[in-house]
């Protein structure tokens, strides 16, 4: 649902959308995507409906396992996937009614952004760790989850040592000739890729089978 609302939005992107070299954030903004940004925010908003009771069909698989075999409780790691859900819930909200809500309070725009990648990052990667320990499942998709982030961190910190006169980036930062792999936008494509594949594997092991009864 969202990958169709990104690229109705990134169509409708005044003079043509970069994914490589331009970050999110952008497209989901009226001011720069005047015809395209509600389309993202509207897919954002039903992928939140849809994705709701999923967590809850998470939550009775991750559930505690038996009282004699107490295991760690996952509602830590629900409990942020729900806070990012709330977060991109409402920055939906605001997209599609184009409320900009930082007018109404100071940087209110930037926290709910920042809470629903924390939410989201936090939650999946919570649950993939809660599934490594107690169903014996693979660590590869959580590591997979976190790839982007580390790349994000080793490029930013050697752009801050080497190349601190870019500034933020951007399109022009192609026709300098920076490469696409210390450009933050493209490891944000990566990160939401993963974050979705990683949500997807987490409701597809855990669709029919019980994961109390793998790790007995």
């Amino acid at each position: 649902m969202v990958a169709l609302g990104v690229v109705l939005a990134a169509q409708r992107f005044p003079g043509g959308f970069d994914w490589v070299y331009t970050v999110i954030s952008r497209l989901a903004s009226h001011r720069r995507n005047p015809e395209g940004a509600a389309w993202l925010a509207g897919s954002v908003l039903v992928a939140v409906g849809l994705l709701w009771p999923v967590v809850g069909h998470l939550e009775r698989k991750l559930t505690l396992g038996p009282e004699r075999r107490p295991r760690v409780s996952p509602r830590v790691s629900l409990g942020a996937l729900r806070m990012g859900l709330l977060a991109a819930g409402l920055l939906g909200v605001e997209g599609v009614l184009d409320l900009r809500f930082s007018t109404m309070l100071h940087k209110a725009h930037e926290a709910l952004a920042i809470l629903a990648f924390l939410g989201f990052y936090g939650g999946v990667l919570g649950l993939h760790l809660h599934r490594v320990r107690h169903a014996e499942a693979s660590p590869w998709p959580p590591l997979l989850v976190v790839l982007p982030l580390v790349a994000v961190g080793i490029t930013q910190l050697a752009l801050y040592f080497d190349q601190r006169d870019l500034g933020w980036v951007d399109t022009e930062w192609r026709l300098m000739g920076i490469p696409f792999w210390l450009s933050f936008a493209f490891w944000q494509w990566l990160a939401v890729a993963f974050l979705a594949l990683g949500l997807g594997w987490l409701v597809a092991v855990n669709g029919t089978s019980d994961p109390h009864r793998a790790s007995r």
